[in-house]
């Protein structure tokens, strides 16, 4: 079955609950207070019965002024409005600012519903209907359907839900893939035996009982014990439905109206958004830079500050580019339609789309924030995807399917045939990188290699973790496995070149002078010379003034295997180190120091040097008292 969700609009006593008791056979108006006064005050929620096939909720919106803040949290979910105008009455403050709202909600479609025709003449019905098409010219509902009726006497009711029901045959804009599900929640309360149960319009994907949820922003953990649409019970729940969900796991003190429903990742958690920010061409109010705002988005509402970031000032009729500072988080997916309202006094004035769900903080009037923009507004999904994996923010490729609002299959898609084409890469923990971004990495990677060379002349590479600490301090990374990742990446496109404990720039090559040429095969013939009675590295840097010098070409000789570390205090020559390896190894059965010592030929100040070094290479194996060699 379809499922479909109308929303009431127009100013308050215009007729809107009446009109829904007449097509569905409920009244909305459910609290004490809305009986007693005649108006609604709470968003109110009914089914249209039909035999056509479709589930069809209605969301009866509060008209007055006061109640504006019910009636954005539940509007903005809705496929289409029922727009409501009284024929005694005619277009009224709070239609001109229902109708704001739909616009900058991007509601396109609607009906538009003559209520009261039986309290006027026919002639005046005519001239109203006139004055109802020339105000909705140039909108969405410029020749939509306008049905006059009246719930007292019926007339017409028939037509408009014949109406409605054509309007349900419509392509379903909203997603029911499972991973999308996410539900704005616009009312809390505790039933006897069942306990918390929230209410929303199931925006996109599907629930089902059973399912662990999260409630967002703050991030809870639930179950879904029981699923209610339309009043009967079921096991799953579709976007487009009315639905009422029981969780366990939560009381009521803890979920609020403007909380979210989501599967983890479904929605993002955030304190800034980047926006398309549009002031209602009606308002006699300017929203300066800084300024702060009612912000309305989903069921929720937030305080936040607006940062215009291509002028001063944002006055009636304009757009820009802004961003929004939120004072609380606020769970939200990019693409979302959102309100704002003056700070002081509290009226609507504008609205815009989100189109960054989680930005960098920008700086004003900046060519390139702005080139930015147009970009996340407007462009292809493949543009935005590759905007995203050039930001200095990292973000792996299952995270930007969620920032996005994408399944994670489309994304995978997507990032597939970018790196095909050479604008992303793709590293090994799933990092997608657009290909500006990782040759400015590649830059400052080499610039690090060549001011550590500059400093060490004889270096044959960086050591590897101080490049990995270096690019996660110019980067600002945390994620060790992503350093990893990156370093891992230049190396397989033979940008760097492993040198087993350090990393250079690939083709790079120590140049020694002459003098330290010499030096050089000084140190080596002195090792060689040596042998098993090893000289202390006291010795060898007392050879120059420069000890970097010296303590290079210790690294290049040991890198060259010329010579062997034995521990912080003695390098033996390689030759010389075998020698010693055998002699261990020739022992057919345990043995100690002293036999070792004899074996070797050598003081027990030596044998004492090596064979600790044997057993930390694993060439010996050391009990407390005896040892033996690994065959």
């Amino acid at each position: 079955m379809k499922n479909i969700i109308i929303g009431t609009a127009g100013h308050v006593d215009h007729g809107k609950t009446t009109l829904i008791k007449a097509l569905s056979g409920i009244d909305t108006d459910r609290l004490e207070e809305e009986k007693k006064r005649g108006i609604t005050i709470e968003l109110g929620f009914a089914h249209i019965p039909n035999d056509a096939g479709y589930n069809i909720g209605v969301i009866d919106v509060p008209g007055h002024e006061k109640f504006i803040k019910h009636m954005l949290a539940g509007i903005g979910g809705i496929d289409f409005v029922l727009f409501v105008v009284a024929a005694d009455e005619g277009i009224m403050p709070q239609t001109r600012e229902h109708f704001e709202i739909l616009r900058a909600l991007g509601i396109d479609d609607g009906i538009i519903a003559v209520t009261k025709t039986d309290m006027v003449e026919e002639e005046w019905l005519e001239m109203l209907l006139e004055e109802v098409d020339e105000y909705f010219k140039g909108s969405f509902l410029e020749g939509k359907p306008v049905i006059p009726v009246s719930a007292a006497t019926g007339e017409g009711v028939d037509l408009l839900k014949e109406e409605i029901i054509k309007k349900c045959d419509r392509e379903q804009k909203r997603r029911e893939d499972k991973e999308l599900f996410r539900l704005p929640v616009d009312r809390v309360f505790t039933m006897q035996g069942f306990g918390t149960v929230v209410t929303g319009t199931l925006m996109d994907g599907e629930v089902s009982v059973g399912d662990d949820v999260i409630v967002n922003p703050r991030g809870s953990r639930v179950k879904v014990r029981g699923i209610q649409t339309y009043g009967k019970e079921t096991e799953s729940a579709l976007a487009g439905q009315r639905t009422a969900i029981n969780l366990s796991g939560i009381t009521k003190d803890e979920i609020d109206r403007g909380d979210v429903l989501s599967y983890p990742g479904a929605v993002t958690v955030t304190n800034m958004l980047d926006v398309r920010l549009g002031m209602f061409s009606s308002t006699d109010r300017v929203v300066l830079n800084n300024s702060r705002v009612h912000l309305y988005c989903g069921s929720d509402e937030v305080i936040c500050k607006v940062i215009l970031l291509d002028r001063d000032a944002l006055s009636a009729g304009e757009e820009t580019y802004a961003q929004l500072r939120l004072e609380e988080p606020m769970a939200v997916r990019r693409g979302d339609r959102f309100i704002i309202r003056f700070y002081s006094p509290i009226i609507t004035i504008g609205g815009g789309r989100i189109i960054d769900a989680l930005p960098a903080k920008h700086k004003r009037n900046r060519e390139e924030v702005l080139a930015g923009m147009d970009v996340l507004a407007g462009g292809s999904i493949e543009e935005i995807v590759c905007a995203k994996a050039g930001e200095r923010r990292f973000v792996k490729q299952d995270e930007l399917a969620d920032e996005l609002g994408l399944l994670h299959s489309e994304m995978a898609v997507i990032a597939d045939r970018e790196v095909e084409g050479g604008r992303i890469v793709k590293l090994s923990d799933s990092t997608l990188v657009s290909d500006a971004k990782i040759a400015r990495l590649i830059d400052d990677t080499k610039q690090i290699i060549e001011l550590y060379h500059q400093d060490n002349p004889l270096a044959d590479g960086i050591p590897r973790q101080e490049l990995m600490s270096r690019l996660r301090d110019r980067w600002y990374l945390e994620d060790d496995k992503l350093v990893q990742a990156l370093v891992r990446y230049m190396l397989d496109c033979g940008v760097i070149e492993d040198r087993g404990k350090s990393i250079a720039i690939a083709g790079f090559s120590i140049e020694y002078t002459d003098e330290q040429l010499a030096l050089k095969d000084d140190i080596a013939s002195r090792y060689e010379a040596a042998g098993i009675e090893m000289i202390k590295n006291d010795e060898i840097f007392a050879l120059s003034s420069d000890g970097r010098i010296v303590r290079a070409i210790l690294e290049d000789l040991e890198e060259e295997g010329r010579i062997y570390k034995v521990n912080p205090s003695y390098y033996i020559s390689t030759e010389a180190w075998n020698q010693a390896v055998d002699a261990a190894r020739s022992f057919e059965d345990k043995f100690i120091l002293a036999d070792y010592r004899d074996k070797l030929g050598t003081s027990r100040k030596y044998a004492a040097e090596l064979l600790p070094a044997m057993d930390k290479a694993g060439i010996t194996i050391f009990d407390g008292e005896t040892r033996k060699a690994v065959k």
